[in-house]
């Protein structure tokens, strides 16, 4: 099977997963999500995975029947590499490099200390 046709499969598993759902801005991070989980099935590891969740939310921007303001602002996101950012961040979270406990506790305290001046 060709990468075309791989790529053709899994854009179809997404379409399936999201069922009669539009893309639009709201749910764009939802729709990555369930991108990033059919690329999880697959054998492609790494900054590839990012690449190719990244391409078939992409691609569903391109092929929805939505306003063109709205495709626009949309594959904006993606070329800003928004969505990549947000699985670079997600994947930090997913491996512990990410403690936001400790960034609300430091936070805290230095809010504190400006409130007992």
């Amino acid at each position: 099977m060709s990468d075309t046709e791989n790529f053709n499969e899994l854009l179809q598993m997404l379409q399936v997963k999201l069922g009669d759902n539009t893309i639009d801005s709201q749910n764009i991070i939802t729709v990555l999500r369930c991108a990033m989980e059919i690329v999880e099935i697959t054998e492609i590891k790494g900054e590839a995975q990012k690449t190719l969740a990244v391409k078939l939310v992409r691609q569903l921007v391109v092929e929805a029947p939505i306003a063109d303001e709205k495709e626009k602002l949309l594959l904006d996101i993606i070329d800003q590499d928004i969505l990549g950012n947000t699985i670079n961040l997600l994947v930090a979270a997913s491996k512990g490099d990410l403690d936001i406990n400790k960034v609300v506790k430091v936070a805290t305290t230095c809010c504190l200390s400006f409130l007992k001046k």
